[in-house]
């Protein structure tokens, strides 16, 4: 019979169990649940464990217990890492017949390795020894266990056949159990998959130990590393559907949008947005204490996180070689992409032949290639950093303005917790906001106002005569300096405090006063002149721009600028008294006409047809005229009269 369900504040843990094949784990676990977690046809003719099992327990304290077996024999410790990882507590089975042996100890190991703090140790088939024989037994596991965290660890006597001593380790397991921290369920939710299945009625469906957070029916996550969205359709905790599981429950999601073939052992499901997969990670690595030999500096590794096992390379970053019982910085380069946080516990295990060799902890989840010897810097920040330096450090290298969600993200940080880290270090001036939720780091800020400043005032200094840069001009030129975003916030600043001085689209420091220089205002009344006595045929602007040499160019900027010219499209301009006679012309003309073509325009100007139907394009841009076919009618913003 399964025990009753928990309530929304009942305390929830994950145990594991740990040990040498045959000792007895599965039959202990049996005996406190009533479940047999040999559930494969293999398992049950061979009599020993292959893959996990799962059972619930309520202990006598009332924990509602989600109890994990593992298999203990060596060529199954792949099977067993992709159980332990989310762990609260280890309960380290051990034949008294026997006492510890080789998988007792490379489980040790890796429950270590995975940062799990506590351990109750079954001292299993009590009954088989004498009393003598136990107590060398219990010496030899306090001896395993000296100089490990598990060294006050207590160890009971029981037997799975008789059910002595039972009693005493449900109440061991809820002493341990009460010293824990309770799991954080207001986290985003986070689930590693280890078995995935198919249901009839139900679809894919996928279980594992939810880690963080809570998950619902109708919720919507991300299956990882493949980035797809799913929905889940039902929730149960061992066999019972719920309406959410929490953090430290065995979980089944039955899910919508994947199929079985597209999910496997190893994958993750995330609240969306809350982790990406990478296939770098930098990370501190541990050298067992009994490894052999030293570690060299760049070996192909099997990466254990979560219930993956990913091949890569596990780089060295400070050193030729690691001692062992040493650790260093590293860098893991995967094959494929893992799914991990800051923080997160992994296992590395040699490619061949596969043994546990050391394991450690995730400094950057999302990292970029280093070189050895060269890329340690920086990463000190990122291993034992407050939350703000290790944001300031993430925001360092920005060069857009950045949001609390992207930044949670590559931290591995709940998007609460770095916003409230912004918020911070834009108090202490360390970093600008230049919209609401997005921020740069203060240097970066600092230059580009600098840039924008400089840009202007040297386009001021080589061109005299032009009242100063086109914006579009100024924000093409830095656009391999500054991002769109960053050069839009720092600009509008500096307008407003006056440090740029802003007529139309053109922009000019706000210290300097202009005035155009003499010879080009000379320059320019000489080319209204010229245009003025062309009447309507003026010469195209190569034409005349070529007499004027170098300065043409300026001369066309400085009275576009002025409203003294208009440019009616690339090769023709016009003096501005110029076109105001064609305004009131076409007043006067539709005066008396509800049309008119191009061949009235030019028996009113002179104008061939070259400059007619252009000055007609620029009369429908302008709104004086309506085009209707080959004709136009009057346009709306055409005056009533001329006056």
């Amino acid at each position: 019979m399964s025990p009753s369900l928990p309530g929304s504040t009942a305390r929830l843990a994950v145990v594991g169990t740990a040990g040498h094949i045959d000792h007895g784990k599965t039959a202990l676990v049996r005996r406190l649940t009533g479940v047999d977690t040999d559930r494969l046809p293999e398992e049950k003719k061979r009599g020993i464990s292959i893959d996990l099992g799962f059972a619930p327990l309520v202990t006598p304290a009332g924990v509602h217990v989600g109890l994990v077996d593992v298999p203990g024999h060596e060529r199954f410790v792949k099977n067993m890492l992709a159980g332990v990882g989310g762990i609260d507590l280890v309960l380290l089975v051990i034949a008294a017949d026997e006492g510890p042996m080789p998988q007792t100890r490379e489980h040790l190991a890796i429950v270590q390795l995975l940062g799990i703090g506590r351990a109750v140790v079954a001292l299993t088939k009590s009954d088989l020894v004498e009393a003598e024989w136990l107590a060398e037994a219990r010496a030899e596991v306090q001896a395993l266990l000296a100089g490990t965290p598990f060294a006050d660890a207590p160890i009971v006597p029981c037997s799975a056949v008789t059910g002595a001593g039972l009693p005493e380790l449900l109440a061991a397991l809820d002493r341990e159990l009460a010293a824990l921290p309770a799991r954080e369920d207001s986290e985003f939710a986070r689930l590693p998959v280890d078995r995935v299945f198919t249901v009839e009625g139900f679809g894919t469906v996928v279980t594992g130990t939810l880690g963080r957070g809570r998950v619902r029916a109708g919720d919507t996550l991300t299956l990882l590393p493949r980035g797809t969205p799913v929905r889940v359709r039902r929730v149960q905790v061992h066999g019972e559907t719920v309406d959410e599981a929490r953090a430290g429950q065995r979980t089944a999601l039955a899910l919508h949008g994947v199929d079985r073939d597209d999910v496997a052992r190893g994958d993750w499901l995330a609240t969306p947005g809350a982790l990406s997969p990478s296939s770098i990670l930098d990370v501190r690595f541990e050298l067992l204490a009994d490894h052999p030999r030293d570690w060299p500096a760049n070996a192909r590794v099997r990466f254990h996180l979560g219930a993956s096992e990913i091949m890569g390379r596990l780089v060295l970053l400070e050193t030729d070689v690691l001692a062992p019982g040493h650790s260093a910085l590293a860098q893991v380069r995967l094959e494929r992409p893992a799914v991990a946080a800051r923080g997160d516990r992994f296992v590395i295990r040699s490619y061949s032949p596969q043994r546990t060799v050391g394991g450690g902890s995730v400094i950057d989840p999302h990292a970029a290639k280093r070189r050895r010897h060269a890329g340690a810097a920086g990463l000190a920040v990122r291993e034992h950093g407050s939350l703000e330096a290790r944001v300031l450090e993430q925001l360092a290298p920005a060069t857009r303005p950045t949001t609390a969600a992207v930044l949670a993200q590559a931290l591995g940080e709940p998007e609460a917790a770095v916003a409230g880290a912004l918020e911070r270090l834009a108090r202490d001036e360390e970093i600008v906001a230049t919209a609401p939720g997005r921020f740069v780091p203060e240097p970066r800020w600092e230059q580009a106002q600098r840039a924008i400043e400089a840009e202007v005032r040297k386009f001021a200094e080589q061109n005299p005569a032009r009242f100063g840069i086109a914006k579009g001009e100024l924000k093409s030129a830095l656009k391999a300096l500054l991002d769109p975003a960053l050069f839009d916030a720092a600009f509008t600043v500096l307008a407003g405090e006056g440090a740029l001085e802003i007529r139309g689209e053109r922009v000019r420091p706000g210290d300097i006063p202009w005035e155009p220089p003499a010879a080009a205002l000379k320059a320019l009344e000489d080319l209204e002149r010229e245009l003025e006595a062309a009447h309507y045929l003026v010469p195209e602007v190569p034409q005349w721009q070529a007499r004027a040499g170098k300065g043409g160019a300026d001369v066309l900027a400085l009275g576009v600028f002025l409203d003294r010219l208009v440019r009616v499209n690339q090769e023709l301009v016009y003096t501005a008294r110029q076109i105001e006679a064609l305004r009131d012309m076409l007043v006067r003309w539709f005066e008396s006409h509800e049309r008119l073509n191009v061949a009235d325009l030019r028996g009113m100007t002179g104008a061939s047809r070259k400059y007619a139907v252009p000055l007609l394009e620029f009369a429908d841009r302008t709104g004086w005229t309506v085009r209707v076919g080959d004709e136009r009618r009057r346009g709306a913003r055409l005056p009533a009269a001329v006056g």
